[in-house]
């Protein structure tokens, strides 16, 4: 059992990084929800709550295109490592055309949220010249940069949800609002725990035994808690 202390250990400390990453995602994503509330404050004071509420439909429509292209984005993010981890020589399942679709897909949605940005440019140049286009322009090129940063901490993180510094659990822990993502957290925190002690007994700083042991003790509690779900 000693063999398997330094392992827990390590895990404790990718825990830890972890939850700090989803932090840092938490506070990009906040940057991003301020940077947007600024400009739609501006626009209702400044010119009215109809220049504003035409100001938040763009924000709306680029919104849910940035939703449906970080699940395409991790879709391709689970293509490319599948193809990692294929024997030499051997074709991944999913094949190179939904590869070459998921980049596809990817691309245009990403050319979609430009058209918005575009689209909320122009409307700040009607309303106010050369000066507020500009502006504009300055202030969504920094909201790109944060999901930019964003979708590199979603790799990081095996694409689990932003933090922002309490509980975890949603509000409605129970239903249907609890189910999936969540689910799908534990279940990205436990392949990182057994990839990395397959790596460590691979190389020799734990045994290979021990790793088994390990491995079914958290696939045996991971099975039972999604029957205990259903129940």
């Amino acid at each position: 059992m000693s063999d398997v202390v330094p392992a827990r250990e390590r895990e404790s400390a990718v825990d830890v990084e972890t939850r700090l990453r989803r932090l840092w995602k938490g506070t990009l994503l906040v940057g991003v929800a301020g940077g947007y509330a600024l400009l739609l404050a501006l626009l209702l004071v400044q010119h009215g709550w109809r220049s504003a509420l035409l100001a938040l439909f763009f924000v709306v429509v680029a919104q849910v295109l940035r939703y449906i292209a970080n699940d395409v984005d991790r879709i391709g993010w689970n293509l490319s490592r599948a193809k990692e981890r294929a024997d030499p020589g051997q074709t991944p399942a999913h094949g190179e055309g939904a590869a070459r679709y998921q980049a596809r897909l990817y691309g245009g949605l990403v050319a979609l949220v430009q058209v918005v940005n575009v689209a909320l440019v122009a409307q700040a140049f009607l309303l106010g010249g050369w000066d507020r286009a500009l502006a504009t322009a300055l202030a969504l090129a920094v909201v790109e940069i944060l999901f930019a940063q964003v979708r590199k901490v979603n790799r990081q993180v095996t694409f689990e949800q932003a933090s922002y510094g309490f509980s975890d659990r949603p509000l409605l822990a129970e239903g249907l609002s609890a189910a999936g993502p969540w689910d799908d957290a534990a279940n990205a925190r436990l392949q990182r725990k057994l990839e990395r002690l397959r790596e460590m007994a691979e190389a020799g700083e734990i045994s290979a035994k021990a790793y088994r042991r390990e491995r079914d003790k958290w696939l045996v509690r991971s099975v039972m808690r999604e029957d205990a779900k259903r129940i």
